[in-house]
């Protein structure tokens, strides 16, 4: 319960987006994190809301309990995005706030694109376009430089879904 009465899940019900941060130095935050984002994913099921999952403290190597290929496992499990920082050298912050707002933007242009297909798709198709459809999209598949960019499914950059 927070000061003002409000449980962990009702702050998780609003958000455009969402940094889960946790300290490499201190194995518990990180648990604590994982639980977190298993928590926002209860919360929030049906949403396509951007999650980052930040190590910080990257800078304290001596005291590092958290490896960076932990952290990038933890968040391809997750399927959200990873970065490592630190706040008292300033490596990787501004990337991460500007990473935060391009996911946001990434995920309203995506959903505007869907909103967009569904109402072409209402109306009624020809069977030849239907035909030029399912053969674009055949040839995409086989020849790269035709194929519509595809979804990286790598953790670490920000600047792609």
């Amino acid at each position: 319960e927070g000061e003002d009465g409000s449980s962990q899940e009702d702050c998780l019900k609003v958000g455009s987006a969402y940094v889960i941060v946790y300290s490499v130095t201190d194995r518990s935050t990180f648990d604590s994190a994982a639980e977190l984002r298993i928590t926002l994913r209860r919360t929030r099921q049906a949403e396509n809301i951007p999650i980052i999952l930040v190590g910080n403290k990257s800078d304290l190597v001596r005291s590092r309990e958290v490896a960076v290929e932990e952290g990038r496992a933890c968040a391809v499990v997750f399927d959200c995005k990873f970065i490592e920082t630190s706040a008292s050298l300033q490596h990787n912050v501004a990337e991460l706030f500007e990473g935060v707002v391009r996911q946001i933007r990434l995920r309203q242009d995506g959903s505007e694109a869907i909103q967009r297909r569904r109402s072409i798709y209402k109306r009624k198709e020809s069977i030849t376009q239907k035909a030029r459809r399912f053969l674009d999209r055949l040839v995409a598949r086989n020849n790269q430089r035709m194929a519509v960019k595809v979804r990286s499914k790598s953790c670490h950059d920000l600047a792609v879904l």
